[in-house]
Protein backbone atom coordinates (compact mmCIF):
# COMPACT_ATOMS: atom_id res chain seq x y z
CA UNK A 1 0.00 0.00 0.00
CA UNK A 2 1.08 3.28 -0.68
CA UNK A 3 1.86 6.13 1.91
CA UNK A 4 0.94 8.57 -0.80
CA UNK A 5 -2.29 8.98 0.10
CA UNK A 6 -1.94 9.12 3.85
CA UNK A 7 0.60 11.76 3.19
CA UNK A 8 -1.18 13.72 0.76
CA UNK A 9 -4.49 14.02 2.87
CA UNK A 10 -2.75 15.16 6.06
CA UNK A 11 -1.32 17.74 3.96
CA UNK A 12 -4.62 18.62 2.76
CA UNK A 13 -6.62 18.93 5.92
CA UNK A 14 -5.38 22.12 7.18
CA UNK A 15 -5.35 23.77 3.89
CA UNK A 16 -8.95 22.88 3.43
CA UNK A 17 -9.76 23.82 7.14
CA UNK A 18 -7.74 27.31 6.24
CA UNK A 19 -9.97 27.70 3.49
CA UNK A 20 -12.96 26.97 5.58
CA UNK A 21 -11.93 29.49 8.38
CA UNK A 22 -11.50 32.32 5.23
CA UNK A 23 -15.02 31.79 4.75
CA UNK A 24 -16.65 31.46 7.58
CA UNK A 25 -19.11 33.96 8.33
CA UNK A 26 -17.77 35.34 11.78
CA UNK A 27 -14.61 34.87 13.70
CA UNK A 28 -16.52 32.20 15.99
CA UNK A 29 -17.51 29.75 12.60
CA UNK A 30 -13.34 30.06 11.49
CA UNK A 31 -12.40 29.56 15.38
CA UNK A 32 -14.34 26.44 14.95
CA UNK A 33 -13.35 25.44 11.38
CA UNK A 34 -9.89 26.10 12.54
CA UNK A 35 -10.05 23.48 16.09
CA UNK A 36 -12.20 20.93 13.35
CA UNK A 37 -8.93 21.38 11.09
CA UNK A 38 -6.31 21.30 13.85
CA UNK A 39 -7.95 18.24 15.71
CA UNK A 40 -8.00 16.21 12.07
CA UNK A 41 -4.48 17.49 11.88
CA UNK A 42 -2.94 16.03 14.83
CA UNK A 43 -4.97 12.70 14.23
CA UNK A 44 -3.52 11.81 10.90
CA UNK A 45 -0.18 12.69 11.94
CA UNK A 46 -0.34 9.95 14.43
CA UNK A 47 -0.45 7.27 11.81
CA UNK A 48 2.77 8.13 10.16
CA UNK A 49 4.40 7.60 13.58
CA UNK A 50 2.86 4.46 14.42
CA UNK A 51 3.76 3.39 11.19
CA UNK A 52 7.28 4.40 10.88
CA UNK A 53 7.83 2.95 14.25
CA UNK A 54 6.70 -0.14 12.90
CA UNK A 55 9.20 -0.20 10.36
CA UNK A 56 6.87 0.99 7.40
CA UNK A 57 9.36 2.29 4.70
CA UNK A 58 7.20 6.43 4.58
CA UNK A 59 8.13 7.02 1.31
CA UNK A 60 6.04 7.39 -1.75
CA UNK A 61 6.04 9.12 -5.15
CA UNK A 62 2.52 11.07 -6.70
CA UNK A 63 1.69 12.70 -10.07
CA UNK A 64 4.81 13.77 -12.36
CA UNK A 65 4.83 17.50 -13.65
CA UNK A 66 7.26 16.48 -17.04
CA UNK A 67 7.77 20.01 -18.04
CA UNK A 68 9.36 21.22 -15.15
CA UNK A 69 11.11 17.69 -14.45
CA UNK A 70 9.38 17.27 -10.84
CA UNK A 71 7.18 15.15 -8.79
CA UNK A 72 5.39 15.02 -6.27
CA UNK A 73 6.99 12.71 -4.02
CA UNK A 74 6.48 12.35 -0.16
CA UNK A 75 8.34 10.62 2.58
CA UNK A 76 9.13 10.75 6.48
CA UNK A 77 12.56 9.43 7.96
CA UNK A 78 12.12 9.41 11.69
CA UNK A 79 13.15 12.57 12.80
CA UNK A 80 10.17 14.53 10.29
CA UNK A 81 7.68 11.42 11.37
CA UNK A 82 7.81 12.44 15.17
CA UNK A 83 7.31 16.06 14.33
CA UNK A 84 4.20 15.33 12.55
CA UNK A 85 2.37 15.11 15.96
CA UNK A 86 4.59 17.55 17.68
CA UNK A 87 3.08 20.35 14.79
CA UNK A 88 -0.75 19.04 14.98
CA UNK A 89 -0.65 19.84 18.83
CA UNK A 90 1.31 22.82 18.46
CA UNK A 91 -1.38 23.78 16.12
CA UNK A 92 -4.11 22.30 18.39
CA UNK A 93 -3.28 24.25 21.45
CA UNK A 94 -2.35 27.55 19.51
CA UNK A 95 -6.16 27.63 18.33
CA UNK A 96 -7.63 26.16 21.39
CA UNK A 97 -6.07 27.60 24.35
CA UNK A 98 -4.68 30.68 22.34
CA UNK A 99 -6.60 34.44 23.49
CA UNK A 100 -9.98 34.42 21.61
CA UNK A 101 -9.37 38.49 20.73
CA UNK A 102 -6.47 37.73 18.81
CA UNK A 103 -8.17 34.61 16.89
CA UNK A 104 -9.90 36.19 14.44
CA UNK A 105 -10.68 34.46 10.67
CA UNK A 106 -7.52 35.73 9.26
CA UNK A 107 -5.73 34.59 12.34
CA UNK A 108 -7.44 31.27 12.34
CA UNK A 109 -6.59 30.81 8.06
CA UNK A 110 -2.71 32.17 8.79
CA UNK A 111 -1.98 29.34 11.42
CA UNK A 112 -3.29 26.41 9.42
CA UNK A 113 -2.22 27.61 6.02
CA UNK A 114 1.20 27.72 7.56
CA UNK A 115 1.12 24.58 9.18
CA UNK A 116 -0.20 22.71 5.92
CA UNK A 117 2.86 24.29 4.39
CA UNK A 118 5.33 23.28 7.33
CA UNK A 119 3.74 19.53 6.89
CA UNK A 120 5.11 19.80 3.45
CA UNK A 121 8.43 20.58 4.08
CA UNK A 122 8.41 18.19 6.74
CA UNK A 123 7.37 15.54 3.66
CA UNK A 124 8.84 16.79 0.52
CA UNK A 125 11.13 14.47 -1.17
CA UNK A 126 11.11 16.49 -4.35
CA UNK A 127 13.08 19.46 -3.89
CA UNK A 128 10.81 22.12 -6.43
CA UNK A 129 8.00 20.77 -3.47
CA UNK A 130 10.22 21.64 -1.31
CA UNK A 131 10.70 25.16 -2.44
CA UNK A 132 7.22 25.74 -2.30
CA UNK A 133 6.31 25.06 0.82
CA UNK A 134 9.45 26.79 2.34
CA UNK A 135 8.21 30.18 0.66
CA UNK A 136 4.48 29.46 1.72
CA UNK A 137 5.07 28.84 4.95
CA UNK A 138 5.86 32.50 5.07
CA UNK A 139 3.11 34.32 2.96
CA UNK A 140 0.38 33.92 5.76
CA UNK A 141 2.42 36.04 8.73
CA UNK A 142 3.51 38.38 5.77
CA UNK A 143 -0.25 38.71 4.87
CA UNK A 144 -1.21 39.59 8.91
CA UNK A 145 1.54 41.87 8.85
CA UNK A 146 0.04 43.95 5.87
CA UNK A 147 -3.00 44.45 7.73
CA UNK A 148 -1.47 46.52 10.45
CA UNK A 149 2.11 47.36 8.09
CA UNK A 150 0.59 51.45 7.94
CA UNK A 151 0.43 51.09 12.09
CA UNK A 152 4.16 49.74 12.48
CA UNK A 153 6.25 49.48 9.15
CA UNK A 154 9.26 48.45 11.61
CA UNK A 155 7.00 44.86 11.69
CA UNK A 156 6.56 45.17 7.65
CA UNK A 157 10.20 45.71 7.27
CA UNK A 158 11.14 43.06 9.31
CA UNK A 159 8.67 40.40 7.79
CA UNK A 160 9.86 41.56 3.91
CA UNK A 161 13.30 41.16 4.87
CA UNK A 162 12.82 37.89 6.64
CA UNK A 163 10.62 37.01 3.60
CA UNK A 164 13.29 37.17 1.09
CA UNK A 165 16.73 36.60 3.17
CA UNK A 166 14.55 32.99 4.39
CA UNK A 167 13.70 32.27 1.03
CA UNK A 168 16.18 33.18 -2.32
CA UNK A 169 19.02 31.19 -0.88
CA UNK A 170 17.40 28.05 -0.79
CA UNK A 171 15.73 28.86 -4.06
CA UNK A 172 18.74 29.57 -5.60
CA UNK A 173 20.66 26.56 -4.22
CA UNK A 174 17.17 23.92 -5.29
CA UNK A 175 17.54 25.48 -8.96
CA UNK A 176 21.50 24.72 -9.09
CA UNK A 177 21.12 21.64 -7.88
CA UNK A 178 17.82 20.58 -9.78
CA UNK A 179 20.19 22.22 -13.03
CA UNK A 180 23.32 20.04 -11.76
CA UNK A 181 21.46 16.75 -11.96
CA UNK A 182 20.43 17.60 -14.80
CA UNK A 183 23.64 17.90 -16.77
CA UNK A 184 24.35 14.35 -15.19
CA UNK A 185 21.48 12.48 -16.53
CA UNK A 186 18.94 12.66 -13.79
CA UNK A 187 15.04 12.25 -15.60
CA UNK A 188 13.60 14.26 -12.89
CA UNK A 189 16.28 16.21 -11.66
CA UNK A 190 14.23 17.90 -8.25
CA UNK A 191 13.89 14.37 -7.07
CA UNK A 192 15.85 13.59 -4.08
CA UNK A 193 16.19 10.08 -5.27
CA UNK A 194 17.63 11.10 -8.67
CA UNK A 195 20.12 13.91 -7.44
CA UNK A 196 20.88 11.44 -4.55
CA UNK A 197 21.82 9.07 -7.86
CA UNK A 198 23.87 11.07 -9.49
CA UNK A 199 25.40 12.47 -7.18
CA UNK A 200 26.24 16.77 -7.04
CA UNK A 201 29.95 17.79 -8.00
CA UNK A 202 32.04 17.88 -5.10
CA UNK A 203 33.56 21.27 -6.54
CA UNK A 204 30.04 22.61 -6.51
CA UNK A 205 28.88 21.63 -2.94
CA UNK A 206 30.57 23.97 -0.47
CA UNK A 207 28.93 26.86 -2.66
CA UNK A 208 25.54 25.36 -3.20
CA UNK A 209 25.88 24.31 0.67
CA UNK A 210 26.39 28.05 1.75
CA UNK A 211 23.31 29.29 0.05
CA UNK A 212 21.36 26.20 2.31
CA UNK A 213 23.17 27.28 5.44
CA UNK A 214 22.17 30.82 4.94
CA UNK A 215 18.75 29.97 4.79
CA UNK A 216 18.63 27.62 7.67
CA UNK A 217 20.42 30.09 9.28
CA UNK A 218 17.82 32.92 8.77
CA UNK A 219 14.33 30.18 9.55
CA UNK A 220 16.57 29.02 13.12
CA UNK A 221 16.91 33.03 13.96
CA UNK A 222 20.64 32.48 14.55
CA UNK A 223 23.57 35.44 14.62
CA UNK A 224 23.45 37.52 12.67
CA UNK A 225 19.65 36.67 10.87
CA UNK A 226 18.24 36.76 14.58
CA UNK A 227 16.51 39.94 14.82
CA UNK A 228 13.03 39.18 12.74
CA UNK A 229 11.80 36.61 15.93
CA UNK A 230 12.04 39.18 18.85
CA UNK A 231 10.54 41.88 16.30
CA UNK A 232 7.49 39.71 15.14
CA UNK A 233 7.00 37.79 18.76
CA UNK A 234 6.55 40.76 20.91
CA UNK A 235 4.65 43.26 17.68
CA UNK A 236 3.39 40.74 15.45
CA UNK A 237 0.49 38.17 15.61
CA UNK A 238 1.66 35.44 18.34
CA UNK A 239 0.18 32.31 17.33
CA UNK A 240 1.65 32.30 13.66
CA UNK A 241 5.03 33.57 14.85
CA UNK A 242 5.54 30.33 17.41
CA UNK A 243 4.66 28.11 14.71
CA UNK A 244 7.55 29.16 12.51
CA UNK A 245 9.64 29.81 15.23
CA UNK A 246 9.02 26.19 16.84
CA UNK A 247 8.84 23.42 14.17
CA UNK A 248 11.97 22.97 13.16
CA UNK A 249 12.34 23.18 9.66
CA UNK A 250 15.16 24.35 9.42
CA UNK A 251 16.57 21.37 11.27
CA UNK A 252 14.40 19.47 8.88
CA UNK A 253 16.18 20.79 5.37
CA UNK A 254 19.33 20.85 7.00
CA UNK A 255 19.83 16.99 7.29
CA UNK A 256 17.55 16.56 4.10
CA UNK A 257 19.12 18.60 1.56
CA UNK A 258 22.90 19.15 3.12
CA UNK A 259 23.68 15.70 4.50
CA UNK A 260 21.88 13.72 1.78
CA UNK A 261 22.67 15.67 -1.27
CA UNK A 262 25.75 17.77 -0.03
CA UNK A 263 27.71 15.74 2.42
CA UNK A 264 31.18 17.38 1.27
CA UNK A 265 29.97 20.88 1.88
CA UNK A 266 28.14 19.48 5.01
CA UNK A 267 30.99 18.82 6.68
CA UNK A 268 33.10 21.58 5.68
CA UNK A 269 30.45 23.67 6.95
CA UNK A 270 29.76 22.35 10.33
CA UNK A 271 32.82 23.73 12.27
CA UNK A 272 31.76 27.56 11.05
CA UNK A 273 28.42 26.55 12.16
CA UNK A 274 29.48 25.00 15.44
CA UNK A 275 30.95 28.64 16.04
CA UNK A 276 27.62 30.07 15.21
CA UNK A 277 25.12 28.18 17.24
CA UNK A 278 27.36 28.89 20.30
CA UNK A 279 27.43 32.49 19.53
CA UNK A 280 23.83 32.26 19.09
CA UNK A 281 22.97 30.40 21.99
CA UNK A 282 25.13 32.87 24.32
CA UNK A 283 23.62 35.91 22.77
CA UNK A 284 19.80 34.90 22.18
CA UNK A 285 20.54 33.81 26.59
CA UNK A 286 22.19 37.00 27.28
CA UNK A 287 19.91 39.28 25.49
CA UNK A 288 16.89 37.63 26.68
CA UNK A 289 18.05 38.20 29.97
CA UNK A 290 17.83 42.03 30.06
CA UNK A 291 14.28 42.52 28.08
CA UNK A 292 11.78 43.85 30.78
CA UNK A 293 9.05 42.68 27.71
CA UNK A 294 8.02 39.02 28.04
CA UNK A 295 7.25 38.37 24.47
CA UNK A 296 10.70 39.68 23.10
CA UNK A 297 12.01 37.62 26.39
CA UNK A 298 10.38 34.33 24.45
CA UNK A 299 12.11 35.10 20.93
CA UNK A 300 15.42 35.30 22.38
CA UNK A 301 15.45 32.74 24.34
CA UNK A 302 14.05 30.60 21.30
CA UNK A 303 16.71 31.86 19.43
CA UNK A 304 19.28 30.61 21.94
CA UNK A 305 17.48 27.24 22.24
CA UNK A 306 17.86 26.86 18.70
CA UNK A 307 21.81 27.91 18.60
CA UNK A 308 22.38 24.72 20.86
CA UNK A 309 20.14 22.64 18.35
CA UNK A 310 22.53 24.00 15.60
CA UNK A 311 25.95 23.33 18.21
CA UNK A 312 24.83 19.61 18.61
CA UNK A 313 24.35 19.04 15.31
CA UNK A 314 27.24 20.68 13.92
CA UNK A 315 29.97 18.95 16.57
CA UNK A 316 28.55 15.31 14.66
CA UNK A 317 29.28 13.56 17.71
CA UNK A 318 26.74 10.44 18.18
CA UNK A 319 25.47 11.76 21.46
CA UNK A 320 25.11 15.75 20.50
CA UNK A 321 23.09 15.20 17.58
CA UNK A 322 21.36 12.76 18.97
CA UNK A 323 20.77 15.12 22.03
CA UNK A 324 20.04 17.91 19.22
CA UNK A 325 17.14 16.46 17.71
CA UNK A 326 15.86 15.61 21.12
CA UNK A 327 16.39 19.19 22.51
CA UNK A 328 14.51 20.33 19.05
CA UNK A 329 11.66 18.34 20.06
CA UNK A 330 11.47 19.54 23.94
CA UNK A 331 12.01 23.05 23.57
CA UNK A 332 9.14 23.43 20.88
CA UNK A 333 6.57 21.92 23.52
CA UNK A 334 8.34 23.81 26.49
CA UNK A 335 8.21 27.33 24.60
CA UNK A 336 4.86 26.80 22.71
CA UNK A 337 3.50 26.61 26.39
CA UNK A 338 5.24 29.16 27.58
CA UNK A 339 4.08 31.38 24.65
CA UNK A 340 0.37 29.86 25.36
CA UNK A 341 1.05 31.49 29.19
CA UNK A 342 2.33 34.97 27.78
CA UNK A 343 -0.70 35.01 25.35
CA UNK A 344 -3.03 34.62 28.13
CA UNK A 345 -1.68 36.80 30.65
CA UNK A 346 -1.60 39.78 27.81
CA UNK A 347 -5.02 38.49 27.44
CA UNK A 348 -6.44 39.41 30.90
CA UNK A 349 -3.87 42.40 31.66
CA UNK A 350 -3.56 44.12 28.13
CA UNK A 351 0.51 44.09 28.47
CA UNK A 352 3.39 41.53 28.72
CA UNK A 353 5.77 44.39 30.31
CA UNK A 354 6.92 42.57 33.69
CA UNK A 355 7.49 46.29 35.37
CA UNK A 356 3.76 46.81 34.89
CA UNK A 357 2.82 43.12 36.55
CA UNK A 358 3.99 42.10 39.56
CA UNK A 359 2.03 40.16 42.74
CA UNK A 360 -0.42 37.77 40.25
CA UNK A 361 0.15 34.72 41.98
CA UNK A 362 -2.22 35.40 44.28
CA UNK A 363 -4.61 36.59 41.78
CA UNK A 364 -4.08 33.45 38.94
CA UNK A 365 -2.10 30.68 41.00
CA UNK A 366 -2.62 28.41 38.15
CA UNK A 367 -1.64 30.37 35.71
CA UNK A 368 1.74 30.90 37.80
CA UNK A 369 2.05 26.95 38.47
CA UNK A 370 2.03 26.55 34.54
CA UNK A 371 4.74 29.65 34.00
CA UNK A 372 6.69 28.06 36.63
CA UNK A 373 6.60 24.24 35.63
CA UNK A 374 7.07 25.38 31.75
CA UNK A 375 10.16 27.12 33.15
CA UNK A 376 11.77 24.11 34.18
CA UNK A 377 10.94 22.50 31.46
CA UNK A 378 12.33 24.73 29.49
CA UNK A 379 16.04 25.36 30.82
CA UNK A 380 16.62 21.05 31.30
CA UNK A 381 14.94 20.47 35.40
CA UNK A 382 15.58 16.73 35.82
CA UNK A 383 12.42 14.70 35.11
CA UNK A 384 11.69 17.02 31.73
CA UNK A 385 12.72 15.50 28.31
CA UNK A 386 14.98 18.88 27.74
CA UNK A 387 17.15 17.12 30.85
CA UNK A 388 17.72 13.90 28.88
CA UNK A 389 18.40 15.99 25.73
CA UNK A 390 20.55 18.63 26.82
CA UNK A 391 22.59 16.00 28.94
CA UNK A 392 22.85 14.35 25.83
CA UNK A 393 23.70 17.24 24.04
CA UNK A 394 26.28 19.10 26.45
CA UNK A 395 28.00 15.47 26.99
CA UNK A 396 28.54 14.64 23.14
CA UNK A 397 29.78 18.58 22.61
CA UNK A 398 32.44 17.59 25.71
CA UNK A 399 33.55 14.84 23.69
CA UNK A 400 34.59 16.85 20.94
CA UNK A 401 35.38 20.77 22.41
CA UNK A 402 35.32 20.70 25.98
CA UNK A 403 35.67 24.79 26.15
CA UNK A 404 32.38 25.14 23.38
CA UNK A 405 30.72 22.68 26.03
CA UNK A 406 31.33 25.11 28.95
CA UNK A 407 30.10 28.03 27.02
CA UNK A 408 26.76 26.19 25.97
CA UNK A 409 26.25 25.46 29.57
CA UNK A 410 26.88 29.01 30.39
CA UNK A 411 24.01 29.86 27.84
CA UNK A 412 21.72 26.92 28.84
CA UNK A 413 22.36 28.68 33.21
CA UNK A 414 21.39 32.29 31.41
CA UNK A 415 18.45 31.08 29.95
CA UNK A 416 17.33 29.40 32.85
CA UNK A 417 18.17 32.55 35.58
CA UNK A 418 16.24 34.38 32.52
CA UNK A 419 13.11 32.53 33.26
CA UNK A 420 12.81 32.30 36.78
CA UNK A 421 13.91 36.41 36.86
CA UNK A 422 10.80 36.74 34.91
CA UNK A 423 8.67 34.76 37.07
CA UNK A 424 9.64 36.32 39.67
CA UNK A 425 8.92 40.05 37.87
CA UNK A 426 5.29 38.84 36.76
CA UNK A 427 4.28 36.77 39.65
CA UNK A 428 6.09 37.57 43.02
CA UNK A 429 6.40 40.25 44.93
CA UNK A 430 3.93 42.96 45.05
CA UNK A 431 1.77 44.29 42.16
CA UNK A 432 2.80 46.99 40.39
CA UNK A 433 1.44 50.55 41.53
CA UNK A 434 -1.54 50.93 38.81
CA UNK A 435 -2.54 47.72 39.17
CA UNK A 436 -3.07 47.40 42.45
CA UNK A 437 -6.64 45.97 43.51
CA UNK A 438 -7.26 44.88 39.92
CA UNK A 439 -8.76 42.25 38.63
CA UNK A 440 -7.13 39.33 36.72
CA UNK A 441 -9.34 36.57 35.46
CA UNK A 442 -8.48 32.70 35.98
CA UNK A 443 -7.09 30.78 33.65
CA UNK A 444 -10.26 29.42 31.54
CA UNK A 445 -10.46 25.31 31.17
CA UNK A 446 -9.38 24.91 27.79
CA UNK A 447 -6.64 26.91 28.51
CA UNK A 448 -5.76 24.86 31.77
CA UNK A 449 -6.51 21.93 29.43
CA UNK A 450 -3.76 22.15 26.88
CA UNK A 451 -0.94 23.49 29.12
CA UNK A 452 -1.35 20.62 31.48
CA UNK A 453 -0.91 18.18 28.87
CA UNK A 454 1.98 19.79 27.77
CA UNK A 455 3.27 19.65 30.94
CA UNK A 456 1.64 16.35 31.03
CA UNK A 457 3.89 15.17 27.47
CA UNK A 458 7.23 16.60 28.56
CA UNK A 459 7.40 14.75 31.76
CA UNK A 460 6.11 11.35 30.07
CA UNK A 461 8.93 12.08 27.34
CA UNK A 462 11.41 12.87 29.95
CA UNK A 463 10.51 9.90 31.92
CA UNK A 464 10.51 7.64 29.30
CA UNK A 465 12.70 8.67 25.89
CA UNK A 466 13.79 5.66 24.96
CA UNK A 467 11.30 5.28 22.10
CA UNK A 468 11.76 9.00 20.77
CA UNK A 469 15.72 8.11 20.62
CA UNK A 470 15.15 4.87 19.12
CA UNK A 471 13.23 6.65 16.12
CA UNK A 472 15.59 9.34 15.63
CA UNK A 473 18.58 6.84 15.75
CA UNK A 474 18.64 6.04 12.16
CA UNK A 475 18.65 9.40 11.15
CA UNK A 476 21.55 10.17 13.45
CA UNK A 477 23.61 7.07 12.07
CA UNK A 478 23.10 8.63 8.61
CA UNK A 479 24.42 11.89 9.16
CA UNK A 480 27.48 10.53 10.79
CA UNK A 481 28.15 7.78 8.00
CA UNK A 482 27.50 10.77 5.58
CA UNK A 483 29.85 13.01 6.71
CA UNK A 484 32.84 10.41 7.50
CA UNK A 485 32.43 9.15 4.54
CA UNK A 486 32.52 11.80 2.37
CA UNK A 487 35.23 13.73 5.00
CA UNK A 488 37.34 10.18 4.15
CA UNK A 489 37.12 10.97 0.22
CA UNK A 490 35.15 7.27 -0.26
CA UNK A 491 32.44 8.85 -2.24
CA UNK A 492 32.70 9.10 -6.11
CA UNK A 493 31.33 10.70 -8.36
CA UNK A 494 27.96 9.44 -9.27
CA UNK A 495 27.75 6.66 -6.71
CA UNK A 496 24.31 6.53 -5.36
CA UNK A 497 23.38 8.00 -2.28
CA UNK A 498 19.99 6.42 0.01
CA UNK A 499 16.89 8.13 0.53
CA UNK A 500 16.29 9.77 4.10
CA UNK A 501 14.12 7.13 4.42
CA UNK A 502 14.69 6.78 8.58
CA UNK A 503 15.04 3.07 7.84
CA UNK A 504 18.26 0.78 8.79
CA UNK A 505 20.46 0.72 5.86
CA UNK A 506 22.04 -2.51 4.71
CA UNK A 507 25.71 -0.90 4.21
CA UNK A 508 26.08 -0.48 7.76
CA UNK A 509 25.46 -2.19 11.09
CA UNK A 510 23.31 -0.91 13.88
CA UNK A 511 24.67 1.52 15.88
CA UNK A 512 24.43 1.27 19.80
CA UNK A 513 21.38 3.80 20.84
CA UNK A 514 22.48 6.66 22.51
CA UNK A 515 22.81 6.71 25.91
Amino acid sequence: MSAFPLLAALLAAPAAAALLASRARGDEGARRAALAGAALTLLLSLAPLALSRAGVALAAGGPALPLVGARLRLGLDGYSAALLPLLGFVLLALIAAGPRAALDRPSAAALLATGSAILGVFCALDLALLAVAWVAALVPVERLVARKGARDPLLRRTCHIFLLGGTAPLVLAIGAVAALAARRGAALPFDVEEIARVGVPEAWQSPLFALVAIAVLMRMAAVPFHGWLPVLLSRGPLGVTVLLAEMQVGVCVLLRVGVTLLPAGFAEGMPILAVVGLISALHGAVLALAQDDLRRMLGYLVSSQKGLVLLGIATLNPESVSGALLQSVASSIATTGLAVVIGALEARTGTTDARELGGLVARTPRMAAFFFLLACATIGMPGALSFVSEDLLLHGVLHVHPVLAVLALAAAAINGITLFRAFQRAFLGPPARDRRGAAVGALALRERAFLLATVALTAVLGVAPTRLLALHEPVVERVLHDVARDAGGAHAAGEPRPLLDGGRRADRPAAHPPR
